[in-house]
């Protein structure tokens, strides 16, 4: 019996990929969200150690096999979580941080971690870069509404969505230099699906903020599109679609699986283990 533990599987491609994974045979879903049995508010520090005391009190000395952390946001303006951090860097990154750290000890042998991450994390495909820097402290405690030209809150917004998930691929590439991970040989990915209309993700932004892709796309194959990802997702968790030796980030370009080089600040060895160790700090994680 496969045990995988898995947020954002509620709505969208999250939605899409839990059905694959609840059909596959021998397999065990637990999903956190709002409306789960087992709740979580990923833009609270607080709920998501009370989802991880709960998911580990639940499986006794069962292993996890795969962790999916595939939720996600976007907000515009200066939103604030409950711990005082943006919430689009807290949300994103900062609680799924906090939650791989928690449930890594409980991974078996050879499980599987995959982060949801985007495209957009890379100057080169996103018309809005991500911010120039990754300084954990400096996102926690940024001010959206203080944007440089043009629609502000958007710009400011769409610009930590994508920093947001360059933190991903970054914490990933982290936890996959890890002694620890080798040590159990766990497999890291970090997941693209690329664009997904109707996932729900652009619904905190203002109206018209969305830049409609290049042809309008009927129902159906925006629901193809949808599918698609989420099988790809589910083949990543359930092993079924392995990565190439030396690399971690998975895109799908066109209903197919890619394993391209994400952006250069991605690859920074250094980046990533500062992103870490800052991040613990924030997530009080500092001392452990």
């Amino acid at each position: 019996m496969k045990t995988i533990i898995m947020t954002g599987g509620t709505f969208g491609l999250g939605e899409a990929t839990a059905q694959q994974l609840g059909a596959a045979p021998d397999t065990q879903l637990i999903l956190g969200g709002r409306a789960t049995r087992l709740p979580l508010e990923l833009a609270s520090l607080g709920s998501v150690r009370q989802f991880a005391r709960q998911v580990l009190d639940t499986l006794g000395k069962t292993k996890i096999n795969a962790l999916v952390l595939n939720a996600g946001l976007s907000f515009p303006t200066a939103a604030r979580t409950v711990d005082g951090y943006e919430t689009t860097f807290a949300v994103n990154h900062l609680g799924h941080y906090l939650l791989l750290r928690l449930l890594a000890p409980a991974l078996a042998r050879d499980a599987i971690v995959v982060l949801t991450t985007s495209n957009t994390h890379d100057p080169q495909f996103s018309p809005v870069a991500p911010f120039p820097f990754v300084d954990a402290q400096q996102l926690a405690h940024s001010d959206l509404g203080k944007g440089a030209q043009g629609n502000v809150a958007f710009e400011s917004g769409f610009r930590a969505y994508a920093t947001s998930k360059l933190c991903n691929l970054l914490t990933a590439r982290a936890f996959a230099a890890s002694s620890e991970v080798k040590a159990r040989r766990l497999r890291v990915i970090a997941y693209n699906p690329g664009y997904i209309p109707g996932t729900g993700l652009g619904r905190n932004l203002p109206a018209g903020a969305l830049t409609a892709p290049p042809m309008a796309l009927s129902p159906y194959f925006a629901d193809v599109m949808r599918i698609q990802a989420g099988e790809a997702l589910a083949d990543l968790a359930l092993g079924r679609i392995a990565p190439p030796r030396g690399r971690l980030y998975a895109s799908l370009v066109r209903g197919e699986l890619t394993w391209p080089e994400p952006s250069e600040l991605a690859r920074r060895d250094d980046v990533a283990q500062q992103l870490w160790s800052d991040s613990a700090v924030l997530a009080g994680m500092e001392g452990d």
